[in-house]
Formats: structure tokens, C-alpha cells, sequence
């Protein structure tokens, strides 16, 4: 039986995973109160009060976009006779973005409980220090460039070349779809990273909603595909 196993089957078996990863962290940060608005000092308190609670929850975030990253691969081999082109530039932009997210993740997943046990000091230079850390994390590692110009990339960029892949393969208007909505996810995703950067908040909430849409639904529709690479051509 495993002699026979395909990679594609792996790779569906492995977002099923990845999505119960994915949702489990979420899970965790609602039942401690996390929203997606928390400010660095309720970070902070949070990590110092719940140890763990940051690490495990960035670990299962990080293992998640480890498992997903093989679904580009396998959409890549299982589409490179129909487009060849298309289905390597899949492969390294979608396994790149996953791999990208990862690494914020297991780089969080410490920093953040290393942070929060330096912010319960009694010292308020270190707790000083410990704030202006955080902040810099949550600017780079969070909130704008590294975490949301991944995203950009494995969740925007990804599945639009995905759509045109399927395009490609003759399945036009789905194809075409899927593209659509790849593309302004992308557009979302990376440009609320360049918002960030820039300080700017006029419309940023209207900005991001795409972007955070595809973010919710990304254990639906990489399960989907991952299925649809595991089907024959």
C-alpha cells in the first residue's frame, strides 16, 4: 500500500493536516481573547501570562505552512504536461511563500515567549526593552512586511498562477476564476504590507478584506486543490 502511494495523495493528506493545524491555533488565541486588533502591551501581558500560549499557537501556524507547501509542488507536477512553464513557476513562488511564512512563524513562536518573560521584570529598562522588541517583531514579523508579503505570495500569487494552470488545462471559466480571485487577494496582501510600511490607515480595513477572506478560506480551497492535483489530468 504505501509503495503505491502517490505524491499528490500526500500532498491532500498533508493540507487535511495542515488545516487542523492551522485552525487549532486560531482556536487557541480566541479561547485567550486574541483578536486580530491586539495591541504589542496585550501581547506582551499575554505571553507573561500564559506561557506558551504565543509559541504553541505560532508552532501550529508554522507546521501548517510547512504541510501546505507541499500542495504547490503537487499542483506543479501533476499540470507540467499541460503547462509547463506555469506549473514550475507555481512550484517555486507557492513552495517559497509557504516556506517564507513558516520561518515568521518558528521565529515568533520564541521571540514572543523570550519577550513576554522579559517584560515581567522588575527592571522598566528591560520591560522598555522588551516593548520596543515587540514592536519591531510585530512590525516586521506581524503586522507588514515578512508575515503579509508571504502571504502575498502564497495566497494571492500562488493561486492565481493555480487558476491559469487550470486554464491551461481547458478548465477555462474556473480557471479564469480562480485567477481573479488570486490576483486580488495578491493585490490585498501586498499592498496592506506597503500600508503598514507606510503608516498609512485611510481605507486600509477595505484594502485588507480580500486578503484576510482568502486567509479564512485557505484550508478550504488548498484542500481543494490539492485534490484536483491528486485527480488525473
Amino acid at each position: 500500500m504505501l509503495s503505491s502511494l502517490r505524491f499528490s495523495r500526500i500532498a491532500f493528506i498533508s493540507s487535511i493536516v495542515a488545516a487542523a493545524a492551522y485552525i487549532a491555533a486560531y482556536a487557541l488565541w480566541l479561547s485567550a481573547g486574541v483578536t486580530l486588533s491586539i495591541s504589542i502591551h496585550a501581547s506582551l501581558v499575554l505571553a507573561a501570562q500564559r506561557p506558551g500560549l504565543w509559541g504553541i499557537g505560532y508552532l501550529l501556524q508554522a507546521l501548517a505552512f510547512l504541510l501546505w507547501a507541499l500542495v504547490p509542488v503537487s499542483v506543479g507536477l501533476s499540470y507540467k504536461t499541460a503547462a509547463p512553464g506555469l506549473s514550475q513557476l507555481a512550484m517555486v513562488v507557492g513552495g517559497f511563500g509557504f516556506a517564507w511564512r513558516a520561518l515568521a512563524d518558528f521565529a515568533r513562536a520564541g521571540s514572543m515567549e523570550f519577550l513576554g518573560q522579559l517584560y515581567t521584570s522588575s527592571d522598566p529598562a528591560a520591560r522598555a526593552v522588551a516593548e520596543q522588541l515587540a514592536a519591531w517583531a510585530q512590525l516586521w514579523t506581524f503586522g507588514a512586511v515578512w508575515e503579509i508579503a508571504g502571504n502575498g505570495l502564497a495566497f494571492g500569487v500562488f493561486l492565481a498562477l493555480a487558476g491559469l494552470i487550470l486554464v491551461a488545462a481547458r478548465r477555462r471559466n474556473l480557471g479564469w476564476a480562480v485567477t481573479f480571485l488570486g490576483g486580488l487577494a495578491a493585490i490585498s496582501l501586498i499592498g496592506t504590507a506597503f500600508y503598514y510600511v507606510a503608516g498609512i490607515r485611510t481605507a486600509l480595513d477595505i484594502i485588507s478584506l480580500p486578503g484576510i477572506i482568502a486567509l479564512a478560506a485557505a484550508p478550504l480551497w488548498l484542500a481543494w486543490l490539492a485534490w484536483m492535483a491528486d485527480r488525473p489530468v
